[in-house]
Formats: structure tokens, sequence, C-alpha cells
């Protein structure tokens, strides 16, 4: 159960949001204090939080002005069983309030939470005038626990308000014989008879509310300031009459100033409309001033961490006048009637049985202590805590259906065949025809609703079916069409403008010349003549002008195509030419016309292609045979349909789908090539379930898992089996292993996670033993006689002090130290430097002897060549004559200088 537990932990907290930051309330809703935000936790997010206040001093239960003043009235009976009362002062007072509780998202509108209050007072009675303590001076209870809903209107994500109604109910679970000092909530208060439940009374209340939120980060789409606004309004109707209903009012406004740091600012406003009161039968007189102001401001810094943990630190301050009630009862202890009975019994002259044959005669104390002036509010108190968030299930925060953990653009709805990011305008120029990449990426159907074809100009709207702009029909306006009318089918569309076929369309004639200013015997230039020379039987006329019989004659053609302009190629643009080219037996002209410019002049040829289209209207890649691909992975489950392979295409959808599905139709894991079944290694230790032994498919998975796992469902090494180990063998995760992998003879086993023996085992650390880098040590104390390597007697004793940290302290006791000598530049370098080894040797000697062993200490001497200070004076020159001991780790051998001072 502990490891499902610590796992259950692992997966929230790794699972936890981090993107923009959401401050928790004490219900466990998106807010800050006790102000709801519009907004909520989202679906199936998990929320734990510890929130709280804390108040010091009397303000709230000031001295009367009697004399002697007096805060608090005990009554109690003597040991003469008379009514008696003792008085006091309230000093040191310290009350704290925490809210523990939980929430959870169902859906994105819809959230719930549990809280249960923790309460807990205590006070010093002061300057008391009769002997005996204050009843229950110190005393915590749980107060009472509450239900909370919160329903958020389905506006859309991207607009700057959100609105949200939020409700709740309190149960009386708290203790009516363990109550405090502090009253925490107005509604606590009997405004009858002044008796107060500071920890809770026992009525239910219901709480129903209204909040509006603005969140200006919503503006420039997603890019506006980090800056949020709340408002709310509610009610809470407690049932039962003797206690206050009353209506309630917030304003709040949060800053996220930092991706890790938001501040808040909240007004909160209880607002009372019945007055307190004494009453005796049905008359009635003010409890004090009769009415509180429960106005209080709160301000705080949340520190967003993370792992979805937030820590709040803030304070809260009281802004309403300073009105109290009086008399009010507080602290209740035990059965008062009981007590006061036995008083006036006894005050009227009659003998009170103790239930025992005889009489009651020994000290009865009473339960009961009135407030002489008492307020709902502290003046200040100090707010805090923890909340934890994180989510139990996949998001998808822009609702494209694909998870933000496969989405690479979670924040903007996108199509699951571009990797969850949005697809660009399908029709850039709005004319109707597609962009070219919508039939490249197979998303005609995705868009038929925008565009169709494949636009040959897009970005120019054009009304042909290409997606260009169309020609003057009519260029030399002789109303006869251009070629190109006729070619494109367009006769019709501009049958009001001209008609027929020009024969020169670059020079106006006469419709009775199709278009020619005279007969012409090829006006096109192609070398076939025009109609009339044949109908005119003029052939051998015109023999060295033209020949054969133009079918097109006002555009040049071919004679293969009776001298007619070719029909486009390649209609698609895909590279493939379409099916007349092969039935016209021009393939091979078509192919070679894009690298031989006189053969494409020869048969006027402007377009190249090659192969066969099979799919000339859409455009579709080579590998294809020129038709549109499908969806490469039609159950999505990221193995490519067999199609995919067979045209050798895995390296153009690399990112969306990879391998070979078996069942394209049916979703299922990699491990059984696309088709539905139970993963043979759940926990993902490389160990097989024991389904795969006992189905003998050990060799089917064998690239998978091997083995038996004992603990299918939970992660463990193979040499415990499959199971977990309790223990991290690196629990601060710095390569070096706990001194419990060593003592087990574990070593092998982890060395794939970490080497040697943590001396740090709760702090990484990179100095080579799992502990944090050592900076150089100054040896103050260590001094020499003058000009020589001869210890100062204290000096031996520091030195002592030194050993006994190297040899006995785990951080120090397995690192190996360099002892570095320094002189000041006064006389012969040679000499400085001979002087300074030899005070390092000598330092090195006595670390030696007092245990510190050989092959951990080297001593070398660095002589005046690493200043620490200013050697023009006589303080620089003191602090450089110095012995310093380095620690070697994996990147510094210790025998460097290592000084900040700039020469």
């Amino acid at each position: 159960m502990k490891k499902v537990a610590m796992g259950l932990a692992l997966a929230l907290a790794a699972s936890a949001f981090a993107g923009h930051p959401q401050t928790i309330n004490k219900e466990g809703f998106v807010g800050v204090n006790k102000t709801q935000a519009a907004q909520s936790l989202g679906h199936s997010k998990l929320v734990f939080t510890l929130l709280g206040d804390a108040a010091f001093g009397n303000d709230m239960f000031p001295n009367n002005d009697a004399d002697p003043a007096y805060a608090l009235t005990e009554s109690y009976v003597d040991a003469g069983l008379f009514a008696q009362e003792r008085n006091a002062k309230v000093g040191d007072f310290l009350g704290g309030s925490a809210y523990i509780g939980f929430a959870i998202g169902i859906w994105h509108y819809f959230d719930v939470g549990v809280t249960l209050p923790v309460y807990y007072d205590q006070f010093t009675a002061e300057d008391v005038n009769k002997k005996g303590p204050i009843s229950n001076s110190k005393v915590g209870y749980v107060g009472n626990l509450k239900g909370d809903v919160k329903i958020r209107f389905p506006l859309p994500e991207d607009q700057v308000f959100d609105v949200a109604v939020f409700g709740g109910v309190t149960a009386g679970t708290s203790n009516a014989t363990k109550q405090g000092l502090w009253i925490r909530e107005p509604e606590y208060i009997n405004k009858k008879n002044g008796v107060a439940y500071p920890f809770g009374n026992k009525v239910t209340t219901i709480k129903g509310g209204l909040a509006v939120t603005m969140d200006v980060s919503k503006l420039d789409g997603g890019d506006g300031f980090p800056f949020l606004l709340h408002l709310n309004g509610g009610y809470r109707y407690t049932m039962n009459d003797e206690y206050q209903s009353l209506p309630f009012m917030s304003a709040a406004a949060e800053i996220y100033f930092l991706e890790f740091m938001s501040l808040f600012a909240e007004f909160y406003w209880d607002i009372q409309l019945d007055d307190y009161e004494y009453c005796m039968g049905d008359l009635c007189t003010a409890n004090g001033d009769g009415k509180l102001d429960m106005k209080q401001l709160t301000g705080a810094l949340v520190f967003h961490l993370p792992v979805g943990v937030d820590i709040h630190l803030g304070a809260s301050y009281h802004l309403g006048a300073d009105k109290f009630l009086s008399g009010v009862e507080v602290m209740r202890d035990g059965d008062r009637s009981g007590a006061i009975a036995t008083a006036w019994a006894m005050e009227n002259g009659a003998m009170v049985s103790d239930g025992n044959g005889g009489y009651l005669t020994e000290f009865v104390e009473a339960d009961a202590v009135h407030a002489d002036r008492i307020r709902v509010n502290p003046k200040f108190t100090v707010y805090g805590g923890i909340t934890w968030s994180g989510f139990l299930l996949a998001q998808d925060r822009d609702g494209d259906g694909i998870t933000d953990d496969e989405d690479k653009c979670p924040d903007d709805i996108g199509h699951r065949l571009n990797q969850g990011c949005p697809l660009g305008n399908p029709d850039a120029d709005e004319d109707g025809v597609c962009d070219a990449w919508v039939a490249e990426k197979g998303f005609e159907s995705e868009f038929a609703d925008v565009c169709e074809g494949v636009d040959q100009c897009p970005n120019e709207a054009g009304e042909g079916d290409d997606g260009c702009p169309l020609d003057n029909p009519d260029a030399d306006g002789d109303g006869v069409c251009d070629a190109w009318v006729s070619q494109k089918k367009m006769l019709k569309k501009f049958a009001n403008v001209c008609e027929g076929i020009d024969d020169c369309p670059a020079q106006a004639g006469s419709p009775a010349f199709n278009g020619c200013p005279t007969k012409q015997p090829d006006p096109d230039g192609d070398g076939l003549c025009s109609p009339w020379v044949t109908d005119e039987g003029a052939m051998n006329e015109f023999a060295d002008i033209c020949k054969g019989y133009d079918m097109c004659p006002g555009e040049a053609g071919s004679a293969a195509n009776k001298g007619c302009a070719w029909d486009d190629p390649d209609a698609d643009n895909d590279g493939l030419c379409d099916p007349w080219v092969t039935e016209k037996k021009m393939g091979f002209y078509f192919e070679k016309a894009a690298e031989d410019e006189a053969m494409a002049k020869e048969w006027f040829i402007d377009k190249s292609c090659k192969g066969i289209d099979k799919c000339p209207t859409e455009l579709g890649p080579a590998t294809n045979e020129g038709c549109p691909l499908g969806n490469p992975d039609t159950d999505k489950d990221g193995l490519c349909d067999p199609w995919v392979t067979e045209k050798n295409m895995l390296d153009q959808y690399d990112g969306i789908c990879s391998g070979v599905d078996k069942c394209p139709t049916e979703a299922g894991e990699a491990f059984a090539q696309g088709c539905p079944m139970e993963s043979p290694d759940p926990d993902g230790d490389s160990l097989c379930s024991p389904w795969v032994t006992k189905q003998k498919m050990l060799d089917q998975f064998a690239e998978m898992c091997h083995g038996y796992d004992r603990c299918e469902l939970e992660a463990g090494p193979e040499w415990n089996k499959g199971c977990p180990i309790e223990d991290d063998p690196d629990p601060d995760k710095d390569g070096v292993c706990s001194e419990w992998v060593a003592t087990k003879k574990l070593q092998k086993e982890f060395e794939s996670v970490c080497t040697g023996i943590d001396r740090c085992p709760d702090e990484p650390g990179d100095d080579g033993h799992g502990c944090p880098k050592k900076a150089v040590e100054k040896l103050d104390g260590v001094t020499f006689k003058s000009g020589k390597a001869t210890l100062e007697s204290n000096a031996k004793k520091i030195l002592q002090n030194v050993a006994k940290k190297l040899v006995e302290e785990d951080s120090y006791k397995d690192l190996k130290i360099v002892i570095q000598g320094h002189t000041d530049n006064v006389g012969k370098e040679k000499t400085n430097q001979k002087l300074s080894e030899n005070r390092a040797k000598e330092v090195m000697k006595v670390l030696t002897k007092a245990g510190v062993k050989k092959d951990r200490i080297k001593a070398i001497g660095m002589g005046s060549s690493c200043p620490v200070d200013d050697n023009s004076t006589a303080e620089g020159r003191e602090m450089n004559r110095r012995i310093e001991m380095h620690f070697v780790t994996p990147d510094n051998d210790g025998t460097q200088c290592e000084s900040n001072l700039v020469q």
C-alpha cells in the first residue's frame, strides 16, 4: 500500500500543471483568500490546501473602563456553593486558524471541494482578582465542516470576462464544549442572548453567490498584461433565526509579475443586517455597539513552484471601526447549568445532594467566561500556507482533441496531422481555389466548404479554375475572342464581349476575316495554313508560307496537334503528365522539353512533365502515381497504415506515425504492431508481466521485456524481481550512491544510476563524493616564525582541529586536499617560493601526525605568484602571507591559483 501511495503521489506531482498559474483560495478553488475567481480548476484537476491565519495581542477583547480594568469575567461556585466572579485581563493572546481541504474539477465548468477548519486559542490571564485559573485558556478543536461548489458559465475561452455561481453548506462538526476566545464568524454569536461559540455552533449555514473575473492577459490573443480582477457578492443564510444571516461582498486584484510569483490584494466585507441584543422575553436592549464593522484588507505574495506547489505569505488588516459587543459568553467547557443551579440552591438555603447520600461541599468550577468587550476581526493577522494542484488525466487545453503531451501547439487549436498546430489559411487570396499545400497534405475534405482545386496563383485572386486572374478575352478589341477563351471553354462566359476565335489576337481586324485586317494564310505563324486557304484552293499559292490545315489559326500550335496550342499537360501541377499526353504519344517530347529548348520551341511546348498522372485533377506525389495520399494513421495509434511503407513514405510522415500498423482500422499498441493487446511490460521495467510467460510469448516480446515480473504494475530492478526498492539509491540525484548501496553490496546493480558513496545523501553535490564543492579555506591563525617554516605553538592546536574535521566529518573524510603556501613579494622570488613550499609541507606534516592519511594530502608552494591583496601596503602584504587548504574535485586538482585580485 505504501508503494502504491508513493507511486500515485509521484504521478500526480509529475502531471502538475505549470502553465499560466492559478492561485488557490481557502476553499480549494481558483481565487484568493476568501474571494472566488469566476474561473474553474479544469477537468480532473485535484487540489489540496493548508491555508490559515494567525492573530496576536488583545485588540479583539480590550480591557473595560472599570477600576481596576479587566477584559474577562468568569462565573464560578466557591466551596460554600455560592456564586462568585473572577475578573482578569487578557495577555499574550495567540490564535490560529488552519483550513485543511481538497477540491477537484469535474469537467471544465464544475468544481467541488471540502474544507475542515482547525482552530487553536491560548492566552494568559493577567491581574486575576481572585485565586484560581481562568478556565479554557488553552484550547484547540475542529470547526464546522464545509462543502462547496462552483459552476462556471460556458463562455468563450478567449474573452476577457468570466462569470460563475458558487455555493456551499456548513455542517456543525464543532464541539460546543471545546470553544476558544476568538470568534471566527459573526454567525457564531446568538443575537438574542450574547452566547457565542467561537469555533462554531451546531447550526447549518447555506451560502450562495456570484463571481465575475476580468482577465486582462487574454487580450492581444493571450499576450495581454497578466492582471486579474475578481468581484464577489453573496449571502450566508443561517437556519436558526437566533443567529445572523448576512450578505457579503469582496473585490480582489492579482498580478503575475514573474512566472513563479504573483501578488494579490483583497477587500472583504461581511455586512451585518440585524443588531446583537440582550432579550428578556420581548424586552430587548442593544448589546454593546449592537453592530460590528467587519471590513478586512488582505495582501499576499504567492510563489508558484514548478511541481504544482504554491506558497502563500501575507497579512490582513481590519479596516472597520472599533465597534464591540459586551458581555458575550465564550469558552464554554462543561455543563454550566448544573453549576449555576447548585449555586442558586445553596444561596436559598437548600442542601444539594451529591448523589451518594451526602451533600455537595467541595469547590465547583463553572464553565462560562464572559468577554466584557469583543469583536470578530483582529486588527492584524498573519496569512499564509501551502497548496498543491495537479491534473489526474492528460489535458487538452486548446480542445483540439490532441492531449497537451503530444500537442506541439497546446494553446492553439490545431490538427492531428499537423502535430496539433493550426493549419494555415487554405485560400490565402480568397478566390475559392485552394492553395497547393491543402492537396499536398490531403486536406481537401477538411476545407471542402472553403475552396476546391489547386491555385496556381496563391497570392493573387483570380476568376479562372486555376485561381489565376484571366487575361483580356479580346485584347485587340475587334469583337473576336482570343484563342485562350475557347481553349478554356469560356466562350459562353464572354459571349457579351466577343465571339469566335481571333486569328490575329494582337491586331484588330474584322470578324469576317477571323479578327485579322485582311486574309492571312498563317496568322499565328505556326507554319500551318488557315482554313480559308484550303477552302479557296490556294494551297499552292502559299506553299512557301504554310502547309496543311490549321485547326486553330489564331493560336500557334504544333502540327502534331493540328495547329492548336497544347492543353495543360499537367493540370494539377504535380509534375506528372495528364493521360492525353501519353495518348497522343507526346510523353517523350514533354519530358525532354524541360532540358532541350530547341525541342520545346519546335513542338510549341511551354510546360514540361513526365510519367503518367492517374489523378490528373488532384495534386498527388509521384510515389502515389499523382493521386492524393490518404490518412497515414487511420486509427490514430501512432503506427502508419501499410500503404505508407508500401509507397516508401515513412520519412514524409515522420512525427505523425511510424512502423507498420497490422490493424490499421483499430487502435492498438506499438508492441502489438498496432493491434489491441495488453502491455507485456506495463510498468516499463523491462521485465515481462506474468501473462507473457503463461501464454508462452516471451520470444514474441523479447525486444521489449524478459523474465518474470513479480510486481507488474510497479517498476523495479531485475535483481529485486521487478519490484520497487523501498529506498532511493541516489535520493539527491547527484550520481553518487547512498551508503546503504555499498553496505548491501549492490554497487553493480546500480552502476547505471550512481557510483561511490555519498557523504551528503540529502544534498546534491559535485565534489566527487556527493557533497557540494567546498570553497578554498584560508587557515586563519596558522602562523610561522618570521622568515622560517617553524609553526607558532598556537598554530598546531588549530591544525589539530582541522585534522579532526578532515578525519571525522562525513562531508570531509573522503576528500583529498592540497595545502598551498603563499608569501608577499618582499625579497627574492626564489626564496619566497622555497619558504612557501616548506611552510606548506610543515602544515602537511602536522595534519598527517594528527591522523590524516598521507595519500590524501599534497603540499605546494606558490611563493608570491598568487596575491589576494595589494602588496604595496602593509595590510595587503599581511593578507598575502597565508596558508590555504584547497579541495580536489573531478575538475580541479587544487594546485591552481584561486584569487579575485585584478593585477
